[in-house]
């Protein structure tokens, strides 16, 4: 028997198990399943555990190589279910975010500090460099690390501290530390993939080999013959409809007639064991007629070529799905004014293309489901989802069942961005669960994860601008290409955003815009942070910069005389009115007074350094005219807790956390006292997908209003209890207090313990209505310009970053970005900040590094070591985050979204700022694709 401890247990097993994996023993037989696995390749450090005080990757250590030996997982730190100080220093800086590698974190720090108890920066960087945060806590991650090892050593005293909340009027403004952190941060929250219900069969899908071919015959025989197997899934095994989509229903669920792409599975083996599993799916074998496939814009668009959208696999086909425009799948288009007049009357005039690759979203939790029968013999399926409602609309036609025949549970996601909006592996887990009546459970291994999901779309972009010599823009032409992959997925509403923000936040009075989507066999492209706009403010802000170079202006003077303000249209022709908050051009100002005080001073560092500019803006919330509607449920328990019922997800946004501020500064309940039910079909009111930086927006609204009620038949029923009039009594911390005295007369448990029914509130919301974007911006006036509203707000930013470079090698370094982002009031400034510099981290890697290449229809990026996530020693150096605040008519407490709009300005200021350093210009990204390029041109 091979003897070693777990936390101080003592565990063994047969020496015959001895080849087996810890990270396995970890999580299947110990059931301590804090400790993750994200990649299988020690590329995410995730299952990072001690291993006799040594932090140590558990995905490659042998059970054979423990004897004797003590080992501590994540559940192993602290005492009674506390934190210890490492923990707590993670709480107090607030670094985590979804937390899926928040375990592995700690007990990287953990071996750190017990060999090096007072590490520099850099010490930090390289001993954590394996352990990947794709939410991007990194700088807050440096500062808890410092701060733990300050206090292990004795140096300071732990300083996390709560809030004093017990005064009214509190909540709105404070950084609240989020309510799922600690249980992030000691390895108690549970993802999918940590649930094991008995009798649970594991899946592994038949991916098709083919960019392009047609599927002849499926022979699932061999399958069978593997012990453990259970089922194998195919076409004609699904109760509905083999379609499914989030706009429009052209993919199939397996395929059987036509495979487009290599993500496109043909069938799922389903077994007692993971192992059996796998080898059933190997065991499949599968006839091909292998079709020509296009994998590039210019050969989808040539005549003749291959037909990739067909009608065979579903109804409800439009002009573009049916291939009657080719493999065209989307145009759109946006006029305003005369074009060839206002390039007339322009003095200078820029024309340029730029080229962006596809990006993955390389979250940590890899994609996965899994279902069961509840205890009522309800099918359940549980996801780490973003759109409960809409994953459960869409798996109604393909199980052939009402929506309320089953049932959706979000569970929390490790990463997002976007990705988790569309269905991958829901129907699989769902179908062999009907069919065997036994728990089944997908856990993509990452090279399938990295196949299916959809990323982000590659653009081609020309853009021709003009401007007069006093330094207004007069006209702008510009047209995007855009690979829209195998099948539809987002690809009409990203372009429609993209178009709408390709000019940046300015007003031009002369434009000619289109987009055009195409078809091809390479991936699927679809949702990702920032949603089509990412790639045309990298091609508008660098055509900008080079406008306002000709003219011999300024950056940020070029910008604020361009500058959206109010009365003006922006480019879908919707009028800034008092009614749409706009804080633009306060984050000009603000950016030129950190450049002026702090990032023009950092010039002096060298010969190559350079400062640029970018300005961002985006929508909040989807608009372009679908309903957006929420719903919130509050309900007093007996035990004096209150139920908070929402269909908002959770992925580390901390939406949760700023909505039960928004709902105690209204009702005075203890933000501790509520017990939160979130993307539960069956137990929350409707609400659409946590998307378009819409949680607290969106969600926020229904939570005022039902708060409002709730909090007045809290007060009328302890009033009749008292005998006291209700605008006598205030509630406060969970307690009803005299409204002039403050004394305490009643808790919510006293209350709740003398309700013979149940006192709950519910209030449904519908966001005011948007419309479809005119493709002549509405110039004509057909619809009243009062009511013309393709988007309900818009959050701006404007960003700063400082560069250097080697002219040894060309390689760029970011030595610091600065973001000023206008995201109306901020509920949660630390939890905002967060977010935001996460955002920085994932844009600046999209300018500088991002090399998701895909060739032949193929991911070349076929592991996440090869996906060149950022790392904690990643750029930029140094990151500050500025809030322009200032209330938004249209928000909960005047509250904007801020998610989004910091991924979108990083990789253009990067650029704008490697020209102000050398003079080379960069079109295509990344920019570590031309190093070269600049190395030389510094020689010459």
């Amino acid at each position: 028997m091979i003897q070693f401890k777990v936390n101080g247990n003592s565990v063994s097993c047969p020496d015959e198990k001895g080849a087996r994996l810890l990270l396995n023993f970890l999580r299947e037989d110990l059931k301590l399943t804090g400790t993750k696995c994200g990649c299988e390749e020690k590329a995410c450090g995730a299952c990072t555990v001690l291993i006799d005080g040594k932090a140590v990757r558990s995905c490659a250590t042998a059970l054979k190589d423990l004897e004797g030996r003590n080992v501590v997982t994540v559940e192993g730190l602290g005492k009674d279910g506390g934190l210890d100080p490492v923990q707590q220093a993670y709480m107090e800086y607030n670094a985590v975010q979804c937390g899926f590698c928040t375990p592995g974190l700690l007990m990287a720090t953990h071996g750190l500090l017990n060999e090096n108890p007072n590490p520099t920066e850099a010490e930090i960087k390289k001993a954590l460099r394996l352990n990947l945060c794709r939410c991007g806590t990194y700088p807050r991650v440096i500062a808890a690390v410092q701060k733990a090892a300050a206090v292990l050593r004795g140096d300071e005293a732990p300083s996390y501290h709560p809030l004093d909340l017990s005064q009214p009027g509190s909540f709105i403004g404070k950084s609240i530390p989020r309510r799922d952190v600690p249980d992030k941060l000691t390895g108690r929250t549970k993802f999918y993939a940590d649930y094991d219900f008995p009798g649970m069969m594991y899946g592994k899908a038949v991916y098709s080999p083919h960019s392009h071919a047609r599927v002849l015959n499926v022979d699932t025989d061999p399958a069978y013959r593997v012990p453990g197997v259970q089922i194998v899934i195919t076409a004609r095994d699904i109760p509905g409809q083999n379609i499914h989509g989030v706009l429009a229903k052209d993919q199939p669920v397996l395929c059987d007639k036509r495979v487009k792409y290599i993500g496109d599975a043909v069938a799922v083996v389903f077994a007692d064991t993971q192992e059996a599993a796998n080898q059933g799916a190997e065991a499949v074998r599968v006839d091909y007629e292998v079709l020509p496939a296009v994998f590039t814009i210019e050969d989808a668009l040539k005549p003749g070529a291959p037909l990739i959208p067909s009608p065979e696999n579903g109804p409800n086909w439009n002009a573009y799905m049916a291939g009657e425009k080719g493999n065209i799948c989307k145009e759109t288009a946006l006029r305003r004014g005369d074009v060839e007049k206002g390039f007339a009357e322009s003095d200078v005039i820029v024309e340029a293309d730029f080229t962006t690759k596809p990006e993955e979203h390389a979250w940590i939790e890899v994609d996965g489901a899994l279902s069961a029968y509840d205890e009522h013999h309800k099918l359940t399926i549980y996801a780490p989802n973003q759109s409960p409602f809409a994953d459960r609309d869409q798996l109604a036609v393909v199980l052939g069942m009402a929506p309320e025949e089953f049932r959706i549970v979000h569970l929390p996601a490790g990463g997002a961005f976007g990705g988790k909006t569309e269905l991958t592996v829901h129907a699989f887990v769902a179908i062999a669960t009907m069919k065997t009546g036994r728990p089944a459970k997908m856990v993509l291994s990452r090279k399938d994860s990295l196949r299916t999901h959809p990323k982000r779309h590659p653009y081609h972009m020309h853009y021709k601008v003009g401007a007069s010599k006093d330094g207004k823009l007069k006209a702008m032409q510009m047209q995007i290409l855009a690979d829209g992959g195998p099948y539809l997925s987002w690809t009409p509403r990203v372009l429609e955003q993209g178009i709408s923000y390709s000019t940046g936040p300015y007003f031009i009075p002369n434009l000619d815009l289109k987009a055009t989507g195409v078809y091809t066999n390479n991936l699927v492209y679809g949702a990702m942070r920032g949603f089509g706009a990412g790639q045309t403010h990298f091609g508008a802000e660098s055509v900008m910069d080079m406008v306002a170079g000709k003219l011999g202006i300024d950056p940020i003077t070029f910008r604020e005389i361009n500058g959206l303000e109010r009365g003006l249209p922006m480019t879908t022709g919707q009028i800034l009115t008092d009614k749409i908050g706009i804080d633009y051009k306060n984050t000009l100002k603000a950016v030129r007074k950190v450049a002026d005080e702090k990032l023009r001073p950092m010039k002096a560092r060298g010969k190559y350094v350079g400062i640029g500019f970018a300005s961002g803006w985006r929508s909040v919330a989807g608009g372009l005219g679908p309903d957006e509607n929420a719903g919130a449920t509050l309900e007093l328990l007996p035990n004096g807790r209150v139920s908070y019922r929402i269909a908002c997800t959770e992925m580390g946004q901390g939406s949760h956390t700023s909505l039960c501020q928004i709902a105690s500064e209204i009702t005075g309940v203890a933000l501790d006292d509520y017990d939160i039910v979130a993307g539960d079909t069956d137990r929350v009111l409707f609400g659409g997908g946590v998307m378009a930086s819409r949680g607290v927006f969106l969600w926020g609204h229904p939570t005022m209003h039902v708060a409002e009620k709730f909090r007045d038949l809290l007060l009328i029923k302890a009033g009749e209890k008292l005998g006291a009039a209700p605008d006598s009594l205030v509630i406060r911390e969970s307690r009803i207090l005299d409204k002039k005295s403050e004394s305490v007369l009643l808790t919510l448990a006293e209350l709740a313990a003398v309700q013979k029914e149940p006192l709950l509130v519910e209030e449904d919301f519908m966001l005011p209505k948007t419309c479809p974007v005119s493709p002549n911006t509405n110039e004509d006036g057909a619809i009243d310009p009062k009511e013309y509203r393709p988007h309900h707000t818009v959050a701006y930013n404007t960003t700063a970053a400082v560069v250097e470079v080697d002219p040894a090698t060309g390689k760029v370094r970011v030595l610091n970005v600065t973001e000023v982002c206008d995201g109306g009031q901020i509920i949660n400034p630390d939890a905002a900040a967060t977010q935001i510099e996460g955002a920085i981290i994932m844009g600046t890697a999209y300018g500088l590094t991002n090399d998701f290449k895909v060739v032949d229809g193929v991911n070349v990026n076929d592991t996440l070591g090869k996906c060149k996530v950022p790392r904690i020693d990643c750029d930029p150096q140094t990151m500050e985050v500025v809030f322009a605040e200032a209330e938004d008519p249209t928000g909960p407490f005047g509250a904007k979204g801020v998610a989004e709009i910091g991924v979108l300005t990083p990789a253009p200021a990067i650029c704008n700022a490697i020209y102000d350093a050398v003079g080379v210009r960069i079109y295509d990204l990344p920019v570590v694709d031309h190093q070269e390029e600049i190395k030389k041109a510094l020689q010459r």
